[in-house]
């Protein structure tokens, strides 16, 4: 039926009930009615959505904050603070020396000394042995100029044996001396070698830091024990960004195709810092409370202090049917939806794929171009 039909059939009633008032008034004086203006129906249109094709991913969304990079600093070495030069928050350079223990300066310098003092002792011992040698060997040249002024035979016999037992001695002096700076050499190389350790040892006693930034955290003062490889002090960079979320399983981090950061309305990709746990933490169950992403660019308009969103994309679906999820009915495992065809509103079971707040992927049931209706 038409509107202008709806509207002559509204005439035709208002018209019979204009003459019944009429007749029921009889004789009686005759009242001028009011009647009452038409108002036209209005045609109720049905709010539909046409099924289209798209790419559709799953998403999941974390709170973010921004926070700056941080470098936690350890010793090597284990031993008390002997001096720390900076407290929280002070600026400090790439560099600058931050904090050393006193486990090895006095004996690196002990050492030091000892070695300077064995190479002066070595140095005379060496010379005084030289000395001798060359006496030795004077006194060589003393014998032979003897031997050519002797005449008699017999005292010749006796120079000659002196001479060549003078030179015995200083064959045996010349090992000798050989021996000592042999052996001296070795003493020398064993020191230093200590010595170098204990350099190594003195540098993994000095915290310098790897960055320009600002100290957020540092241990005790003088005097105060710290532990080898246990944070001892934590330099912020805040000119490196990155972002600090509750929780995100490892599990879901491998079901996303995309991980962003949504910035200000810009989007940003970045990736999840891994987070190491210990085979005991693991077996007792124990999860971290957050997880930290990093950005894939060098540069970013993220002020540390200031929120942002984490976008973890999962599901890809390439050329996906989709429509409104306010499209889509039913419950459990009946989905269903309303095809349109002309006035008829006809109930077509589907089934559904990937699904985000606005859309839902229709994997049967449907074709590109079909019209479904939708509820308010």
């Amino acid at each position: 039926m038409t509107c202008t039909e709806t509207e002559n059939d509204m005439k035709k009633i208002v018209g019979v009930c204009m003459a019944a008032v009429l007749l029921l008034s009889g004789c009686g004086e005759t009242k001028a009615l009011e009647v009452p203006e038409l108002i036209k129906p209005v045609g109720v249109d049905m709010d539909t959505a046409e099924v289209v094709k798209m790419d559709l991913s799953g998403v999941v969304a974390f709170s973010a904050q921004i926070v700056p990079s941080v470098e936690e600093l350890s010793f090597l070495s284990s031993g008390s603070i002997e001096s720390l030069n900076v407290s929280i928050g002070d600026k400090v350079k790439e560099g600058q020396l931050l904090a050393s223990l006193s486990v090895t300066s006095g004996k690196a310098k002990d050492l030091r000394s000892e070695i300077e003092t064995l190479k002066a002792q070595n140095e005379d011992r060496n010379k005084q042995g030289q000395y001798d040698i060359e006496m030795l060997e004077e006194n060589i040249k003393e014998l032979r100029k003897q031997l050519e002024k002797e005449k008699d035979s017999s005292r010749r016999k006796k120079v000659k044996k002196q001479i060549e037992s003078v030179k015995m001695d200083v064959k045996i002096a010349e090992e000798k001396l050989l021996q000592q700076k042999e052996l001296q050499q070795l003493e020398i190389r064993q020191k230093e070698r200590q010595l170098a350790e204990l350099k190594k040892s003195t540098k993994g006693a000095k915290l310098y830091s790897p960055i320009n930034g600002e100290v957020i955290g540092t241990v005790g003062g003088s005097g105060y024990m710290v532990q080898g490889g246990n944070t001892a002090i934590q330099v912020a960079n805040m000119e490196k960004p990155r972002l600090k979320t509750a929780f995100v399983s490892s599990s879901l981090i491998a079901k996303a195709n995309r991980c962003i950061a949504v910035i200000g309305g810009k989007e940003y990709e970045i990736e999840i810092e891994e987070q190491e746990l210990s085979r005991e933490e693991i077996e007792r169950g124990v999860v971290p409370e957050n997880s930290w992403f990093d950005f894939k660019e060098d540069h970013v308009s993220a002020e540390v202090g200031n929120s942002a969103a984490v976008e973890l994309h999962t599901d890809s679906v390439k050329d996906a049917l989709v429509v409104p999820v306010n499209a889509l009915l039913g419950s459990g495992e009946e989905k269903y939806v309303y095809l349109v065809e002309g006035d008829a509103k006809i109930k077509t079971a589907v089934t559904v794929g990937t699904q985000t707040d606005a859309y839902v992927q229709l994997v049967t049931g449907v074709k590109e171009g079909d019209v479904v209706y939708v509820e308010s």
